[in-house]
């Protein structure tokens, strides 16, 4: 992870960053830096974990779900100095992706192993539903 310090960095990175989310649904993003920080690296952790899976299984999408992944962590990237002056303690994004990855690591775990086959789909359907919502973010709605 690369830190966009200098003022000449962090503008051009926000810039990009505008430009991205002004061709995409951002109306539904949050006004405030931390807000979107924190969306960001929940879904990067999300899909990193859907594709750390994807790969042990040999499944499609897994290839897809990094990039998007690594997509989300350059959005990270680019809103956490703001987040950091806005008071939030540096690094605290990590905690958000390992949030991420957890929430979706653990009812990947129900998918595969619970014995329970409700609560199974129901975790399945939650899974979805988490992944869809942060593609939302970034891809268009069709």
């Amino acid at each position: 992870m690369t830190a966009v310090t200098s003022p000449l960095l962090r503008g051009a990175a926000l810039s990009g960053l505008c430009l991205l989310l002004a061709a995409v649904n951002a109306a539904s993003l949050p006004a405030r830096s931390f807000e979107r920080a924190e969306i960001f690296a929940t879904c990067s952790g999300r899909l990193a974990a859907l594709a750390t899976r994807q790969r042990a299984l040999n499944e499609a999408g897994a290839d897809d779900n990094a990039r998007l992944a690594r997509a989300f962590e350059t959005l990270v990237e680019a809103t956490m100095p703001d987040a950091v002056d806005d008071g939030v303690p540096p690094g605290h994004d990590l905690i958000w992706r390992g949030r991420g990855w957890g929430e979706v690591a653990g009812l990947l775990a129900d998918v595969d192993y619970s014995f329970d086959a409700g609560r199974a789909e129901r975790a399945l359907v939650a899974v979805e539903a988490r992944i869809e919502a942060c593609r939302h973010v970034l891809l268009p709605v069709r």
